[in-house]
This record gives structure tokens, sequence and C-alpha cells, in this order.
């Protein structure tokens, strides 16, 4: 690697207050995560935001994928518009809310700015009749109905979504990172609930109380039909932890229920790489009757992004989007130059 590339990379990596002159790539990474954190510490200085930092136990570690001075720039997001609806949603935060400031204006990797700048846009969108059709199109086009009628009005787009009335469904703040109400050809009406994942790996343990869920998944009768009796059994003899997979799918079920709607579908929707959950995911569906198999899906963000373009084609902020989280070319060679150096000092 020329001193050029070497200077630049080292913009890009991580380094601590004991030693400033060691930049590294963070060791938990697996390889996705590495590129999508030089992706975004490209983007956050490529921002101006000086880079941001944590401290632990007395050392400040510097990560450039971290910006300051979000909350006052609005660096994370992709539009005043979308930077004004988050700090809205910061500012009227309720109580049983996790919205989590900090990350959501200053982490360049988080999921949760993410969402905000896919999700504020198609919000803005659906308020014409026309937008509603269109996205609907779009949303016909990534996910498998219950039968042979189609999406035909995507009527409600909503963000970081933890219901009011979230003791009666989990009783935990489990919550929906984004949700489309949505209006059918024949009529019915239901709910897409969204877990938008970029880099995440959702959690493996079970809530610290399960047992309101166990109860929700086994013996409410809207829930517990959706299920084989080997997956109900699973549940009820905790030998299948309700794990976020689980978690998440099990309020969408009870919100399909408090709301009174006709049906109810789950989705992940992350990078084709991250892969992380796979297992949990599998298992999942290997517990749903065949005929319940369509309420849990698994949505590319490249081929859902790429629609969104294709539909939408005078609206930049999609391309924006692809470029911002998407554009793993650009740091590709960047990378595999610097892993040969790995071991050298920066």
């Amino acid at each position: 690697m020329n001193n050029h590339k070497l200077h630049e990379l080292k913009d890009y990596l991580s380094y601590s207050s004991v030693n400033p002159q060691c930049r590294y790539f963070v060791k938990t990474d697996n390889a996705f995560t590495r590129k999508a954190r030089l992706l975004q510490a490209i983007h956050r200085k490529e921002s101006g935001s000086p880079c941001g930092s944590i401290t632990k136990r007395g050392t400040t570690y510097y990560h450039p994928n971290l910006a300051t001075d979000g909350s006052e720039t609005g660096c994370n997001f992709l539009s005043q518009e979308i930077f004004q609806y988050a700090k809205g949603r910061i500012e009227q935060k309720q109580s049983y809310e996790t919205i989590n400031e900090d990350r959501l204006f200053n982490n360049f990797l988080s999921s949760q700015p993410m969402a905000f700048n896919l999700f504020v846009p198609l919000m803005s969108i659906v308020h014409t009749d026309e937008g509603k059709s269109k996205l609907a199109k779009v949303v016909a086009e990534q996910i498998i109905n219950s039968d042979s009628s189609t999406f035909c009005k995507i009527t409600e787009v909503g963000i970081e979504f933890i219901p009011p009335y979230y003791k009666e469904c989990l009783n935990d703040k489990t919550a929906m990172d984004a949700y489309f109400l949505y209006e059918r050809t024949d009529g019915k009406h239901g709910i897409i609930a969204i877990e938008t994942k970029y880099t995440d790996i959702l959690g493996t343990n079970m809530a610290s109380d399960p047992s309101f869920a166990i109860r929700q998944a086994t013996e409410n009768i809207g829930i517990s039909q959706l299920l084989t009796d080997k997956g109900i059994e699973g549940i009820t003899k905790r030998e299948i932890k309700l794990s976020q997979v689980y978690r998440n799918f099990l309020l969408t079920e009870t919100v399909r229920l408090h709301e009174h709607l006709d049906d109810s579908i789950s989705i992940i929707l992350s990078p084709k790489e991250n892969i992380s959950n796979e297992e949990d995911e599998s298992s999942l569906r290997s517990i749903l009757k065949d005929e319940y198999k369509y309420k849990f899906q698994s949505v590319t963000l490249e081929s859902f992004v790429s629609a969104l373009i294709r539909e939408f084609p005078d609206i930049d902020l999609f391309r924006r989007f692809e470029n911002r989280y998407l554009d793993f070319e650009r740091v590709t060679k960047l990378i595999h130059d610097a892993e040969l150096h790995e071991n050298s000092k920066w």
C-alpha cells in the first residue's frame, strides 16, 4: 500500500488515548461489519463532524464511525426533513420508548438512524393516493402475501413503534423499527412490521421475564393457532428461547389482535451479507404451520432500495441512501490492502 493510501486509511480506523498512533480494526467485527464500519467512517469524515469516542475504565477509544455534534448539525441524516423528524421524536419521547439519542444522532453505523433515513421519506410519500399505490407496488414485489390478493395501498408508515398498550402485548419494551399499514385488493387491512438490521446481531437471550410472552405464544388462540404442536411444546418447556426474533414476531401478532386487523406479516430487512441471525430466523420459520409461514420473511435491503429507486426515480434520497449504506465497492479494495498490512504499526 502506498503512503498516500496508508495515510488515508488511518483517518478511518479506531485508536485509543493510550496509543493514538496505533490504528486498528475493531477485533470483534466480522468481515461484513468491518466493511460497513469503514464505509460509515468515510461518510462521517466527509460530513465534517469530528470523530467521536467512548470511554471505558479511564481509556478513551476513538471510533471514526461516531460523530460528536449530530444533534446540532444533523450530519447522520440524509435531509433536513429527516433530521427535524428525529429531533421531534426525541423532544416528544414517551417514557416507555427506547430511542437512544446519542446513537440516533452520532452513530453512523447504527440501524436506528438508518431506519429514519429510509422510512421518513416513505412517510411523506403516503400523504398522496398516488404515493400510497406506488409504495404498495414496491411492497408487493418484495413480500409474499397470504393468498392471491395483493397490496393496493400503504396507508401509513411508522418508525420506532412501541404500542402504548405494550403491557398487554409482551409486557416488555420490544419495538417495531418501522411498520406499514396496508389495504389489500380484497378489502382486508393489515400490518407489516419491519425489523431493520445493518450490522446488528439481534439479541439471542430471552427477556428477563419471558412468562408473559410465553403465555401469549401458547395460550392466546389468535397466536397459538399459527404454531405447530412441537413449537408450542418447545416454548412451553422453554426449550425454544423467545429471542429477539421471536419477540418481534409475537409483538406483531399481538398488535394485529389488539387493533382488530385482518392479517400481519413480520419481516427482517437487512443487507444481503448480514446473515448473523439465520439460526433464530430458521428456528421461527420451522415452528410456523405451513399456511402461516408467509407471516415471517426476510427481505434484503439491496432489493428493497433498488425497487424504491425504480418506482420513485425523481426522489434522489433513495439513491443517496444506497450510496450511504450499500456502496461497499468503495471500501473493498481499501480493506484488502489494509489487511495485508494489519500487523504493521500504522
